[in-house]
C-alpha cells in the first residue's frame, strides 16, 4: 500500500511538472509573439532617421519662404530630375502654407505627367479654360500643367506677373529646368529660387544656372536618401 501511495504521489508530481513546463513554453512564445508584434509596428531606425529629416526640410523650406514672401513673390522650385525633385515637396510645401493663410497659387511645369493637377484631383477639359483651379483647401490654387499643353508657346513671364498680383506666393514647380528649352524663359519669369539635389555635382550645376540669371538663390535642399547613399559609399 505505501509502495502504491509513493507511486500515485510521483506521478501526480509529474504532471503537475509536466503542465508547469507547458504553461511557462506557452507564456515564452506570447512575450515572443508580442515583442515581434511591437517590433513589426516600430518604424526601421534608417527610416525614421529620413522622415525625420524631410521632416525638418519641409520646414526649413516653409519658414524661409514665410519671411522672404514679401521680396520674393514668385519663387522657382528647381531640379535636375524627378529624383531630386518629386511633386511631393511643391504640394506639401503649399499646403502648409496654405494653412498659415498664405494665398498660395502653384504653378506647375512637369508637362510630361501633369501630377500637381493629379494630386489634387484638377480634371483637364477639352475646352480652352485657361485658369488657375481653386482646390478643396481655402487659400490654395493650382494652374495645372495641362494648361500650357493647349498653348503654342508657354509663355510664363507674363502669367507669373499678374499671378503676384493675386496671391501672397506664387510656386513654379520645375523639376527639369536643366534640359527644359525654355529654360531662360523660366528663370526669367521668378524673382527667387530653390534648388533639389540629390548630389553636390547637380547642386553645382543648378547653382550656376541660377546665379546666370536675375534670379535670387533662397536656398539649397539635398534629399535625405542622397546623405544616406553618401554616407554607406
Amino acid at each position: 500500500m505505501v509502495g502504491l501511495g509513493i507511486i500515485a504521489a510521483a506521478a501526480v508530481l509529474l504532471v503537475v511538472v509536466l503542465l508547469w513546463f507547458k504553461l511557462r513554453s506557452k507564456s515564452k512564445k506570447q512575450a515572443a509573439s508580442k515583442q515581434e508584434k511591437t517590433e513589426d509596428l516600430q518604424e526601421p531606425e534608417e527610416k525614421q532617421e529620413v522622415r525625420d529629416e524631410t521632416n525638418e526640410n519641409y520646414r526649413s523650406i516653409i519658414e524661409r519662404l514665410s519671411k522672404v514672401k514679401k521680396k520674393y513673390k514668385s519663387v522657382l522650385f528647381v531640379a535636375w530630375d524627378l529624383e531630386s525633385l518629386p511633386v511631393t515637396i511643391p504640394v506639401n510645401v503649399a499646403l502648409e502654407l496654405a494653412k498659415n493663410k498664405i494665398r498660395c497659387l502653384i504653378i506647375d511645369l512637369d508637362i510630361r505627367r501633369d501630377a500637381i493637377a493629379k494630386a489634387f484631383d484638377i480634371k483637364d477639359s477639352p475646352e480652352i479654360q485657361l485658369k488657375a483651379s481653386r482646390t478643396k483647401l481655402e487659400n490654395l490654387w493650382v494652374w495645372p500643367a495641362h494648361n500650357f499643353r493647349k498653348l503654342k508657346q508657354m509663355n510664363i513671364r507674363p502669367l507669373v506677373q499678374k499671378a503676384v498680383e493675386k496671391f501672397d506666393l506664387v510656386i513654379i514647380n520645375s523639376p527639369y529646368l536643366a534640359s527644359s528649352p525654355d529654360r531662360n524663359q523660366i528663370l526669367s519669369s521668378a524673382r527667387g529660387a530653390v534648388i533639389f539635389s540629390r548630389d553636390d555635382s547637380e547642386e553645382k550645376k543648378l547653382t550656376k544656372l541660377i546665379k546666370a540669371s536675375q534670379c535670387a538663390l533662397i536656398s539649397k535642399v539635398q534629399t535625405p536618401e542622397t546623405k544616406n547613399k553618401a554616407a554607406k559609399t
